[in-house]
């Protein structure tokens, strides 16, 4: 994550003159800066959590992409000790919840949350939602022997821009901070073919037996 500042000058309420500090992305390398200025900058984390109070805070997205998230278990795990294929309901419910690069919780308490739903949502024409749950119920078939379980991989999006924060008195003596290089993930409701949910089964180990059979 790169931000930069402004001073103020004379006669001007901002000035044009702007720093940088490192990246904190994943795969990014840190710039190396004097132990002195980097004490004296706000954190990523401390400019977005600021935007509850600055003058002003904008979200610019630069690019916006889907995907499939990770593959994990949602749902109990059913294990069928009887001599035929059984079949088990399964009721589950999945939340995701939005993740940053910045790793502040994006919650409905911060300003910059409901700042970047808009612009993303204004700028790519798809909805932008900081926390989705699933309930559903699947039916597993699950043969003799064996333990059955529900597989999923959410379908997810994912916007990456920068911040503008501006401040109508001194922060960290500075009127105005930049946040680059930010990404933020969520669920993809307008995309749902990026999702799926997959019946899964296998025999069952000894241990396994002797603890459920």
């Amino acid at each position: 994550m790169v931000f930069a500042r402004r001073k103020h000058e004379s006669g001007k309420r901002f000035s044009r003159t702007a720093g940088t500090l490192a990246a904190l992305t994943v795969g990014a390398s840190l710039l190396t800066v004097p132990q002195a200025f980097a004490a004296s900058s706000p954190t990523s984390a401390e400019l977005l959590k600021a935007c509850n109070w600055a003058s002003f805070c904008k979200f610019r997205p630069q690019s916006y992409w889907g995907y499939t998230g990770p593959k994990h278990q949602v749902g109990s795990t059913a294990f069928n000790c009887g001599s035929q294929t059984n079949q088990h309901r399964v009721d589950w419910s999945d939340t995701t919840t939005a993740g940053n690069t910045v790793g502040v919780s994006v919650t409905a308490g911060y300003t910059f949350a409901k700042v970047f739903e808009v612009s993303v949502t204004a700028s790519y024409s798809h909805t932008w939602e900081n926390s989705h749950t699933d309930v559903e119920s699947n039916t597993v078939n699950i043969p003799s022997g064996h333990v059955g379980w529900l597989e999923r991989g959410t379908s997810k999006q994912q916007a990456k821009g920068w911040w503008e924060i501006q401040f109508k008195n001194k922060y960290y003596d500075h009127y105005v901070w930049y946040v680059y290089d930010y990404q933020e993930s969520g669920f993809n409701k307008d995309n749902p073919s990026y999702g799926y949910v997959n019946f899964k089964d296998r025999a069952m180990t000894s241990s396994e037996r002797g603890a459920h059979c």
